[in-house]
């Protein structure tokens, strides 16, 4: 008699790994997912069409089920499994599933392939299946997989996308063909270029979703890049993306691929693009760093050459007094070739050798290049608007009081003289003058005590205050709801990317800031939208990686009961 029995997962695993954001050559199309083989291949086949159908409009449901697929079917004898019971079958079951289809490897794949399909994904994505045995063979049954929608494109629920945001973003793929039907006429050297400068004019670096508190979304993708908006902006992966996607829709006379790969620079996760050209050999691109006022604005960090390490996962881009280290993330092994994308030694024969003069490097040495301060305190240094401590030191750590924000911004806002004869702070402060200027603007009353430390509250607000209380339309936080102390300051540096949230939800307006943090603040502050007090000198590049270390989107890949 047969015995037929079913049973899903007892038990919810939950993974977690560094989105390795990538691509192919635009003939080819699928350069990652083509390296797939066996029943990973044909999931990703399944799972692809229907990402395109969700990006194109023609279906709402994230939801994807997979046929049954006889790749994952086995005998008992294939599991080694003689008389057995059914909770040794659905432990070898289970087993054999996990061996056999690679589920976040296609998850790779397919953030690889389509880097506009899939700009509605949250990058949480999970599982489902069942288990059946029909006499002596066991065989996995009804898998879907859930592609979890981002909040900004989500439908009714988390398994569904809006057609109204649909529609907006197929605008923006519109608009990205533009682009290359502009410079169809191009040679390959110069459309790249072309390109690159297009992406710079068209987004700036989006520091508040940097920071932290902005759900994962639109500032990773190619959308904002391509909508027309000038005032929404991207990190480092919607650069990459948009850049990699118009290589896709580009035609080259030559055999040119675009990659998109992610991994850290000088230790600060980052994602950029390396190009193979004609001649072969792979270069790097890094589109983000090569926008108004970065390290590679003059071209330094486009179609570069570096020297490899560690195995080809590390290559550092040395210019000048610069170096760079571009380092793979594990992901990123096999994905497109054997091993890891090599680089060229030298740069490709067109490209600018150079980095611009203004770049500083690393000032003291308890401030690393890959820290989110380095750059900060380095334009603080640089504007004389603080000192190290002590001779190599900057201690960023070191808890940061009153006296010492008023002074920075005093100093930010080039040392104006004030009327008022009195203040909070003794003639013989360091902070005297600071004070005075900031009683005067009300940032600070006279019986203030600038001796105690200052709090994230404190410090937005007087930064608000000292650029002249402007409205902002910024989010509320559940620690600083609308009307509390600190509220509009946080909305505002919320809105402008002065400091985001510690979490999506709050803002923790008691805590100390550092000095590392302070400086961070105020940097983010001078070089934001809204036009600083003083039209004084100001540092012009810096690096993304050092300000941001986390803000590549992190898949979430696990299997549902």
């Amino acid at each position: 008699m047969k015995r037929q029995w079913t049973a899903a997962l007892l038990a919810l695993l939950l993974t977690t790994t560094l989105l390795p954001g990538t691509a192919w050559a635009s003939d080819a199309g699928r350069a990652a997912g083509s390296r797939l083989t066996g029943v990973d291949r044909t999931v990703y086949e399944i799972l692809r069409a229907e990402v395109v159908k969700i990006a194109n409009g023609s279906r709402s449901g994230t939801a994807i089920a997979i046929p049954d697929q006889p790749a994952l079917s086995w005998s008992l004898r294939e599991m080694g499994l003689h008389e057995p019971g059914q909770q040794d079958v659905l432990d070898k079951l289970e087993q054999q599933f996990a061996n056999s289809l690679h589920l976040g490897q296609i998850y790779d794949c397919l953030t690889a392939d389509l880097p506009y399909e899939m700009y509605w994904a949250d990058n949480q994505f999970s599982w489902g299946y069942s288990f059946a045995q029909n006499g002596a063979r066991a065989e996995v049954r009804n898998l879907v997989v859930y592609l979890q929608a981002a909040q900004a494109y989500r439908g009714s629920e988390t398994t569904s996308v809006s057609a109204r945001k649909v529609s907006a973003a197929r605008q923006a793929a519109e608009n990205a063909k533009a682009v290359v039907d502009k410079y169809q006429n191009l040679s390959d050297y110069d459309k790249l270029t072309a390109y690159r400068d297009e992406v710079c004019r068209l987004v700036s670096y989006e520091f508040s979703a940097a920071g932290g508190g902005t759900p994962y979304g639109d500032p990773w993708q190619l959308v904002h890049v391509f909508d027309g908006d000038p005032d929404t902006n991207v990190v480092c992966e919607g650069y990459a993306k948009a850049f990699k996607y118009l290589c896709d829709l580009s035609s080259f006379d030559a055999d040119v691929a675009c990659f998109t790969v992610s991994g850290t620079m000088d230790g600060g996760r980052h994602m950029w693009n390396v190009l193979r050209m004609e001649d072969g050999r792979y270069y790097l691109a890094d589109v983000t760093n090569s926008d108004s006022g970065m390290i590679g604005e003059e071209g330094g960090l486009f179609l570069s050459g570096a020297a490899g390490s560690d195995g080809g996962r590390t290559w550092t881009v040395s210019k000048g007094r610069c170096s760079m280290a571009y380092t793979y993330s594990e992901g990123q092994k096999d994905l497109f070739i054997d091993g890891y994308l090599p680089l060229s030694g030298t740069d490709y024969p067109h490209a600018s050798p150079a980095i611009p003069t203004s770049f500083q490097p690393q000032v003291f040495d308890d401030v690393p290049s890959w820290q989110y301060y380095a750059q900060p305190v380095a334009w603080a240094v640089e504007e004389g608007i603080t000192n190290g401590t002590s001779n190599g030191a900057f201690s960023p750590d070191r808890p940061c009081s009153r006296a010492e924000i008023l002074t920075f911004l005093w100093r930010a806002a080039g040392k104006p003289q004030s009327g008022l004869q009195t203040s909070g702070g003794g003639k013989a402060d360091f902070f005297h003058a600071a004070a005075i200027w900031a009683e005067e603007k009300g940032i600070i009353d006279s019986s203030a005590n600038l001796s105690v430390l200052c709090t994230r509250g404190e410090a937005v607000d007087y930064i608000w205050q000292a650029f002249g209380s402007p409205s902002a339309q910024g989010k509320s936080f559940d620690d600083v709801p609308i009307g509390s102390p600190h509220a509009e300051a946080v909305s505002w540096a919320a809105e402008r990317g002065v400091a985001g949230g510690t979490s999506p939800n709050a803002f923790q307006p008691e805590l100390v800031c550092s000095r590392g943090q302070i400086v961070t603040f105020l940097h983010r502050a001078c070089h934001g939208k809204t036009p600083f007090l003083s039209e004084g000198g100001s540092f012009s590049c810096f690096r993304i990686a050092g300000h941001v270390q986390d803000e590549l989107g992190t898949p979430l890949h696990s299997n549902q009961t």
